[in-house]
């Protein structure tokens, strides 16, 4: 019985006291994010030719977009560039917004890099206020000074990639989810399938989570069946109109090219390590990269003979294959950003205030002995979230989306980048685990303080 109270048990979080919580936590997430990103300086020219990854290329798509009214991944300046759905489309239009706004490449950076650290403020004052009907006072309030501080989604606002985008939109959709459930709203419903479509069409791995969220929806009967098909019908017509235009595109570079690249290069164990030393022009992580090379073109030529050669290459090791698939939701949910600089830094990074700064540098050093802690607990919460008959749409919108994003980049690449968009959603989990834990203790020794204020 207990576990079917815990998270329904009334709490008596003034609505005055949860909107200051959201509010002061997203001012310090702006100032903190604000600081972060006037005083790094991330090493990576945009706009050079040979590409600084993921970065560069929405570069190039945002260009096209204002110099030629394409949607294309070609190199800034191609007289006739083609289009191409290789990316998505968010994530560049945001930029193209930017570049439309100003009138040369330094301004546009900047404006860019600061209006991350607004997304990143608004991100936690919505997570917050998506969370004030499930926690008290003060455990929001916890729950914010971490988002604020977390240093993977401090560092992420310094760099030109879509998870600054991603955070928001599941932010918002978590406060329209639990909106649209409590109030029975169709207009609350429409503002979180439009948040859902605009997360999609920033990370096509969201796309397919309208499904399970649907079925999980329905299964907790946290809303109406009307409503439900609203928001389906909401989340999928942007995102099938965009498919639509996909399939209208004969050329090189697709959505499933992406989607095989990241197959085969999760596939294989060494490729985080093959990739840094690639990047040092390393003859050895050079091989390694090409044998990589060598299997995507295989899969893009014959499927079936593509999946076979990664059969056969699996199968001469299968221990230290299974050792590693075991090992990529650890990696997700790590610290380190493998495909990047290291630590906590997509890109060459100097300057950084978790090195310079003697308070942001204890923050990262706290941040990285509870790491391990903070996804033991969230995984925890998922499970209590998940096994409540009556659990909130908004906690079951964030157990379902983390449960998601797991397994798909358990299946395709994995590392801590890729969940940085989701880490305010664990850091919510993972306060379920302590709600849960303090009713526990609440209800085992009843002469303790009552805390849900």
């Amino acid at each position: 019985m207990f576990k079917e109270s815990l998270l329904s048990t009334p709490q008596v979080t003034s609505s005055r006291a949860a909107v200051w919580v959201a509010l002061l936590g997203g001012l310090l997430a702006l100032l903190i994010r604000w600081y972060f990103v006037t005083r790094a300086q991330v090493m990576a020219p945009l706009y050079d030719a040979g590409g600084w990854g993921d970065a560069s290329e929405y570069y190039r798509y945002a260009w096209n977009l204002v110099h030629h009214g394409l949607f294309s991944g070609d190199i800034a300046g191609t007289a006739h560039p083609l289009s191409d759905s290789y990316r998505d489309p968010a994530y560049p239009t945001y930029l193209a917004l930017f570049m439309w706004a100003t009138s040369n490449y330094d301004q546009w950076y900047a404006f860019v890099l600061l209006s991350h650290a607004l997304l990143g403020g608004a991100t936690v004052t919505f997570a917050v206020l998506a969370m004030r009907h499930a926690f008290p006072t003060w455990l929001l309030a916890f729950a914010a000074i971490v988002m604020a501080f977390w240093p993977h989604l401090v560092s992420i606002t310094a760099y030109v990639l879509t998870e600054n985008l991603t955070a928001l939109c599941c932010a918002l959709a978590a406060l329209a989810l639990a909106e649209a459930s409590r109030r029975v709203s169709k207009a609350w419903t429409v503002v979180a399938g439009l948040s859902l479509a605009a997360a999609a069409l920033t990370n096509a791995v969201l796309a397919p989570l309208i499904f399970p969220l649907v079925i999980t929806l329905a299964w907790k009967k946290s809303m109406p069946w009307r409503n439900l098909l609203l928001l389906a019908a909401i989340t999928l017509m942007p995102l099938l109109a965009w498919n639509i235009r996909g399939s209208l595109i004969h050329g090189a570079t697709s959505a499933s090219l992406r989607a095989d690249i990241n197959l085969v290069q999760g596939s294989w164990p060494t490729y985080h390590a093959a990739a840094q030393l690639w990047g040092h022009h390393d003859p050895v992580g050079m091989q390694t990269m090409d044998a990589i090379s060598d299997e995507i073109a295989i899969l893009r030529a014959d499927r079936v003979l593509g999946l076979r050669v990664m059969a056969d290459r699996m199968s001469r090791t299968p221990w230290a294959y299974a050792m590693w698939y075991l090992r990529k939701p650890a990696l997700l949910w790590g610290w380190e950003i493998g495909l990047g600089a290291g630590d906590i830094y997509a890109y060459p990074t100097r300057h950084s205030p978790y090195i310079t700064n003697p308070f942001m540098r204890a923050t990262e050093a706290i941040a990285y002995m509870l790491n391990g802690v903070l996804a033991i607990a969230a995984l925890a919460g998922l499970l209590l979230v998940m096994s409540n008959r009556r659990s909130p749409a908004e906690l079951l919108f964030l157990a379902v989306s983390c449960a998601w994003v797991t397994l798909v980049y358990w299946i395709l690449q994995s590392d801590s980048r890729y969940s940085i968009p989701y880490r305010t959603a664990e850091i919510s989990l993972a306060c379920v685990t302590v709600w849960a834990a303090v009713q526990y203790a609440r209800k085992r020794n009843p002469r303790l303080p009552v805390l849900n204020r």
